[in-house]
């Protein structure tokens, strides 16, 4: 028994129009799925960190000699969020400091980085948030000699949100 010679499919004109809106369908409900798995991943408190070095306290009715090491910090995401600690890492070399960041030289906690906005802080969507760390010997050394972090723990967990200090030489002002 021979095979019998099947002619080719054509397809009627109301069967190339449903196949055509169901692949359209199928690639607008790809393109939303990933979109919607994007703002997901994306979602959530955003925390930008800025350090300064060098800072005076002014006013007030008793002078403050030290010097500090600013810390602001922005919620520049769509969730507000709990700031729960300040601290720091100390890393005596970049591999350590940048590729594998685990195993700092020495860590540490601040323990009352700020009188007015005091830790735990409710950190809400657009606000902005100041610590103060005293600009130590130890901490100037650091900073020049290695790689040295300040590190903003949020309840949302993790790392949390670092930033490195950089000491800059003053610059003399020539005559």
């Amino acid at each position: 028994m021979a095979l019998a010679s099947v002619a080719p499919y054509a397809f009627s004109p109301n069967e190339l129009w449903t196949l055509g809106i169901a692949a359209y369908a199928a690639v607008v409900s790809t393109f939303v799925l990933g979109w919607d798995a994007y703002k997901w991943l994306a979602s959530g408190a955003k925390i930008d960190l800025s350090a300064s070095t060098g800072m005076k306290v002014l006013g007030g009715p008793i002078q403050d000699p030290k010097t500090y090491i600013s810390i602001t910090a922005w919620n520049v995401g769509d969730q507000p969020t709990t700031i729960t600690n300040l601290g720091g890492m100390y890393f005596d070399s970049w591999w350590r400091a940048y590729v594998t960041r685990r195993k700092p030289s020495e860590a540490f906690i601040i323990t009352e980085p700020s009188q007015a906005q005091r830790i735990p802080y409710r950190f809400e969507i657009g606000d902005q948030w100041v610590g103060l760390v005293d600009q130590a010997d130890d901490i100037v050394q650091k900073a020049k000699n290695g790689y040295l972090f300040l590190i903003l723990y949020t309840a949302r967990g993790g790392r949390g949100h670092r930033i490195r200090v950089k000491i800059r030489e003053k610059e003399s002002a020539e005559p």
